[in-house]
């Protein structure tokens, strides 16, 4: 997984920045991820884009 920059996730639609946080979370929690500090860095980074565009993290991204 490569590390994702903040401009990068800036030219991502909302939709996308939040598939992009649910993926990275479930893929970590279910061990598909063998990188320990990229993921981490890379949700910190997503999520903190959702606070920034008022969209709750933990909203459901498939929930359509």
């Amino acid at each position: 997984m490569e590390r994702l920059t903040r401009a990068e996730v800036k030219s991502l639609t909302d939709r996308e920045v939040q598939i992009a946080c649910e993926r990275i979370k479930r893929d970590y929690s279910f061990g598909l991820i063998n990188d320990e500090v990229t993921p981490v860095e890379n949700t910190r980074l997503l999520e903190e884009e959702l606070r920034e565009r008022d969209i709750p993290p933990d909203s459901r991204a498939s929930g359509f």
